[in-house]
């Protein structure tokens, strides 16, 4: 399959997700998209890192073209819900959890990029 397909798939999926959550005011699809993103993006940072001075490069294509894309489609739907003032209540269990995850996951991202 083509990688810019995921990856467009990966941006509008996530962007769809984080919009429809902060427009519903519904905070666990987020909360859950968030910590998926950032189990999938420690699993591609720790195979990228590899064992004995081997690092798998699919692994850091494929940080380019899922976590990356999803990140940035997450920023944009919640951007596009706050132009139409809904937000993210994240001073909630859920919405912190969702930060910390998102966060987590722009950390591991960039670090493996920088392998």
């Amino acid at each position: 399959m083509i990688p810019w397909i995921i990856a467009g798939s990966c941006l509008a999926g996530a962007g769809l997700i984080a919009w429809g959550c902060a427009r519903l005011q519904m905070h666990w699809p987020l909360a859950i998209l968030s910590v998926l993103l950032a189990a999938i993006a420690l699993q591609l940072y720790l195979a990228a890192r590899g064992q004995g001075g081997f690092h798998d490069l699919a692994a850091i294509t494929a940080q380019m073209f899922t976590v990356i894309p999803a990140l940035l489609g997450t920023l944009a739907g919640l951007g596009l819900a706050a132009l139409r003032r809904r937000h993210i209540a994240w001073r909630r269990p859920t919405g912190m959890l969702s930060a910390l995850a998102l966060l987590t996951a722009a950390g591991l991202a960039t670090a493996t990029l920088l392998i």
